[in-house]
């Protein structure tokens, strides 16, 4: 399920992440780690992530640069994937770390994956190991 695709931001200042921001009518909203915090004033960061348009299994938001188990479909094994940003395609989609395909999380405004069968575990950024290897497509 694609939930309103608002230009919302994951700030970090290099592996830390710092905050959120949201585009407003009034212009960007800064809110601190916890979804009920607000920020006063412009936060300090190096990195922004962008929120990929869908929610995990937990209702968290998804951002590029998050490690995520999935699953194709309900019969399928759980896998570990990364949610990258595809430069040429302007379009997110999970780069499967066992076999090294990307498959993009939407055809058109169609969802290929099922938000039930994914759930975040950790981030790119805190694992320079793959961050060295898959930072980019």
């Amino acid at each position: 399920m694609m939930i309103d695709q608002k230009n919302k931001y994951r700030l970090r200042l290099n592996s830390r992440i710092i905050g959120y921001a949201e585009e407003t009518e009034d212009g960007l909203l800064f809110k601190g780690r916890e979804p009920l915090w607000w920020m006063r004033g412009k936060p300090n960061y190096s990195q922004i992530d962008k929120f990929v348009g869908i929610q995990d299994k937990f209702h968290r938001d998804i951002y590029e640069n998050d490690l995520v188990n999935y699953r194709l479909n309900a019969a399928s094994q759980m896998r570990k994937g990364i949610i990258l940003l595809d430069e040429k395609e302007k379009s997110f989609g999970i780069l499967d770390l066992e076999s090294k395909h990307f498959t993009h999380l939407f055809l058109g405004e169609i969802c290929l994956f099922n938000s039930e069968k994914m759930e975040i575990y950790s981030h790119l950024f805190n694992h320079p190991e793959l961050e060295n290897k898959f930072n980019k497509l």
